[in-house]
């Protein structure tokens, strides 16, 4: 099934499957005449980016659901509870099971989700009771997903009642104005001044936070006073990152970029793995969707998360928050998100033309940090804005492990070739660090081209349109994959993706919905036996063409419709007025 290079291709420009157009080259005996579109079928709009109406695919309603205290053999305390509470209604109301494997019970011996799960044959009873295999689960619980974020620290996070001692420390130092940030500490302790007081009839005055001026304040008076009631963020031992050159780095994809993907590529061969972008706001609010993009798997040996935020204040308090309670290795700063939510805020690719605040956040994570620290940027705003080569000349003595250079600017997002000779400019601007170098790699052929131009190289819509590229990398072959093998990495997908989100109804649907929005991506692949010229290139559009098969047919499918089916495939029938929008509109394509 490898191809070497291109000795079993047919390289021919005078053919029909010319690379004019960014069209990719089909052999002719796949080619398919494109229907005409039916009087109904509504035009398509030009361009692409994201489609931001688009509603959630499937909602579960409370009265459908069974309250998590009788899952848990507990009273339900909550007034007014609209969830089912009898087990044999909520049994009569779930349907049949979409299987009889759990992966929670098989590979853990305890599913935590109970009588809820959808695959709950295999550990019920006649009662409808969990069944717990002990020594099995007292074997592999090490390897449980461990959580983020402690009940403890969301609490106090949601109250402000957490103390950020060296984030403070390193805002006086720099001289940067945080006094709003102790008022409000200031203001607790009056509070509980004037509890202490009614409480004992004095009636001693109180001063009031408001009253006093900004320069009185100080986190050095404050700390003894909070010390007892605040969370206290406490520092680890300084962690050092090794040396990252030539290693395989999977990009950090909003959405798509999950654990379960993240365990695809894992055993395709990536050696670098990053989390999700999670924002500086949301988890400093203690947001548990956000602190979510931060778990890690036990297999991901060099593993990273990265941030989005735009102030010195919020990133410095998120680092020492995340290096504080979670197992990373290091931690990016996104300055290259080009999406308009993020960039009209001065967060993203904003910071690209903000050169005095992206050099001051950076200096103050690297200081706040226990772990290293990087930022992955773009070239540019814009052609006319290239910043890119002098903030890598500048970044560099900040004290940052290393950079990520996306070879495109904010205006291109994805259109247009990357283009790597800027990259390898940056690469001499920024020595000694370590620069990686991110765009347009869907082949080793790409890899072997572009790697001279860096360090490393980063790989992101290439995996998701192909996860095996990393083992085509390292083994230097084209990998011609059934669609056989193809549908057992959605199904390896689906098992992780139901071990992450769990196997009720709504961790079903939302392995579904994540799975849906992977395969947006994943259709893009053409295999390599149905090609005519090697490699095929990230923005060349196929023809309308078959498969060899009819399932290598439907995979190739950029219908969502036919999507939806691959899911049935592998979690059953969809529920009732499902309806799925992708998130993503290609417009990469020439």
């Amino acid at each position: 099934p490898y191809y070497q290079g291109r000795d079993k291709a047919v390289v021919s420009t005078q053919s029909t499957g010319t690379m004019l157009g960014g069209v990719a080259p089909i052999r002719q005996e796949y080619h398919l005449p494109k229907p005409a579109p039916g009087d109904g079928e509504k035009k398509r709009r030009h361009g692409g980016g994201q489609n931001k109406k688009r509603k959630h695919p499937f909602k579960l309603l409370p009265q459908d659901m069974m309250c998590q205290f009788t899952v848990r053999g507990e009273e339900c305390n909550v007034l007014k509870c609209k969830k089912i509470h009898q087990k044999a209604e909520f049994m009569a109301k779930k349907g049949e099971d979409l299987g009889e494997n759990c992966v929670l019970y098989s590979n853990y011996g305890k599913c935590i989700f109970g009588l809820t799960c959808r695959y709950g044959s295999s550990h019920l009873d006649s009662d409808f009771n969990n069944i717990v295999d002990e020594k099995l689960y007292e074997k592999m619980k090490v390897f449980e997903v461990q959580k983020t974020l402690l009940k403890e620290l969301q609490q106090k996070l949601r109250s402000r009642k957490v103390w950020f001692g060296r984030s403070y420390q390193n805002f006086d130092e720099n001289k940067i104005d945080y006094s709003d940030e102790l008022r409000k500490h200031q203001k607790w302790i009056n509070e509980q001044k004037r509890i202490r007081l009614d409480k004992s009839n004095e009636n001693e005055p109180v001063s009031q936070p408001s009253d006093a001026p900004k320069n009185e304040i100080s986190s050095s008076s404050l700390y003894d006073e909070i010390k007892d009631e605040y969370y206290c963020l406490k520092p680890r031992e300084k962690r050092k990152m090794q040396d990252l050159r030539g290693k395989l780095f999977l990009s950090p994809l909003t959405t798509v970029g999950n654990l379960p993907f993240r365990r695809i590529c894992k055993e395709f061969g990536a050696d670098i793995t990053c989390g999700e972008m999670a924002l500086c706001e949301d988890l400093l609010q203690g947001n548990h969707c956000e602190w979510a993009l931060l778990k890690r798997h036990h297999t991901e040996d060099i593993f990273g998360v990265q941030i989005c935020g735009n102030h010195m204040i919020k990133t410095s308090k998120a680092v020492e928050l995340i290096s504080s309670q979670c197992d990373v290795d290091f931690i990016d700063l996104n300055v290259g998100c080009p999406i308009d939510l993020v960039f009209n805020r001065g967060a993203g690719s904003a910071l690209m033309d903000k050169a005095n605040r992206l050099e001051q956040i950076l200096t103050g994570m690297v200081q706040c940090s226990d772990v290293p620290i990087s930022v992955k940027m773009r070239i540019g705003t814009s052609d006319s804005k290239l910043t890119g080569l002098s903030l890598c000349e500048r970044l560099k003595n900040t004290g940052i492990s290393h950079i990520t250079v996306h070879g495109r600017t904010r205006q291109q997002r994805y259109t247009k070739h990357a283009d790597w000779d800027y990259i390898r400019r940056c690469k001499e601007a920024a020595n000694p660090i370590t620069l990686f170098g991110n765009g347009d790699v869907l082949s080793y052929e790409d890899y072997n081209t572009n790697l001279a131009a860096a360090h490393g190289v980063m790989i992101g819509r290439g995996a998701l349109i192909k996860p095996w590229i990393f083992k085509e990398i390292k083994e230097q072959k084209h990998w011609d994959i059934s669609s056989t093998e193809r549908m057992e990495i959605v199904q390896r997908f689906v098992r992780y993706g139901l071990e992450h989100w769990g196997t009720d109804t709504s961790g079903v649907e939302k392995t579904r919905h994540f799975l849906l929005e992977w395969l947006s991506f994943l259709h893009r692949y053409i295999p390599v036996g149905v090609l005519e010229v090697l490699p095929q290139r990230i923005n060349q559009r196929p023809p309308y063409y078959q498969g060899r098969d009819q399932l290598e047919t439907l995979m190739c499918s950029d219908n969502a419709q036919d999507w939806v089916k691959i899911s049935e495939i592998v979690l059953g029938k969809v529920p009732d007025a499902f309806n799925f929008v992708p998130k993503h509109i290609a417009n990469s394509y020439n």
